[in-house]
């Protein structure tokens, strides 16, 4: 693999170093991180995963019976629907969303939503310099998508660093 949420030996050795373990403690990492990148390792070993030593994968989001994996640019489409299926076997996982990282929060809300439309994003330039982003869904999708208002809003937070705003129109 090309990147892992700890580093190879503290991921392998299951033995963390201060700086792995200080991620871990302020939860940067989960313990559901260091596990599936250990099996992820484990896995691209064998010729049907041999794509996983090109592949990126950065954090997880543990979000009640749905799992968000963060994997690099242009990852999304290496990874094979074989391996999404032992993760969601071998982890109980309901359902498994790959989002690519980036701190652009269109194609993250997108992935969020999916199968669903974003309507608009807007930017929002605030008196203090800062900048939101306000996305619009479609009302009639509000009680299908997987996230509430709020959720969606603190997952696009955590995954991109920006803060966003979610409206149903």
């Amino acid at each position: 693999m090309k990147n892992l949420p700890a580093c190879i030996t503290c991921v392998n050795s299951g033995f963390l170093c201060t700086s792995c373990q200080e991620k871990l403690d302020t939860g940067e990492i989960s313990e559901f991180d260091l596990d599936l990148a250990k099996d992820l390792l484990e896995l691209e070993e064998k010729d049907e995963f041999g794509f996983l030593r090109n592949v990126s994968f950065y954090k997880s989001i543990d979000f009640e019976d749905v799992v968000i994996i963060i994997v690099g640019i242009k990852d999304k489409i290496k990874i094979s629907p074989k391996l999404i299926d032992w993760i969601k076997e071998t982890y109980e996982i309901e359902t498994l969303i790959l989002i690519e990282k980036t701190n652009k929060p269109r194609p993250v809300i997108e992935a969020l939503i999916a199968p669903y439309k974003l309507l608009s994003l807007n930017e929002i330039f605030l008196a203090t310099g800062d900048i939101e982003f306000k996305a619009v869904l479609s009302k009639k999708e509000e009680e299908k998508i997987l996230f509430t208002k709020e959720e969606l809003e603190e997952l696009v937070l955590e995954i991109t660093g920006n803060v966003i705003r979610v409206e149903f129109e």
